[in-house]
């Protein structure tokens, strides 16, 4: 359902997203996707670094030092309830669709 609805006006959620995302535009390609893996994971995981190492298959510590570049990144944004669910809904569109162009 959450993708239906995210995928409703793709122009308009793009825009969203990479205004929220926008953080992450000072971080290598390759390591900003892995960020934000680890973001997606945490949000839907409560923050729970055990069990977001388990999801993506990464030691604990790795989780916790991403995090901490996350939280230099986004700041106390990251915590705030709102900002979390347009969070995940960013992430969700950014990892799961084609990128009309290429970063």
């Amino acid at each position: 359902m959450p993708t239906l609805v995210v995928f409703k006006d793709e122009e308009l959620v793009r825009a969203v997203a990479d205004l929220r995302l926008a953080p992450l535009r000072s971080v290598r390609p390759r390591h900003r996707e892995r960020l934000m893996r680890t973001l997606l994971a945490c949000l839907q995981n409560g923050f729970n670094a055990t069990e977001v190492a388990t999801r993506l298959h990464v030691h604990p510590q790795t989780v916790r030092y991403r995090l901490h570049q996350l939280e230099e990144l986004f700041g106390e944004r990251l915590y705030e309830p709102e900002a979390r669910l347009e969070l995940e809904m960013a992430l969700t569109v950014w990892l799961t669709a084609p990128s009309p162009s290429s970063d």
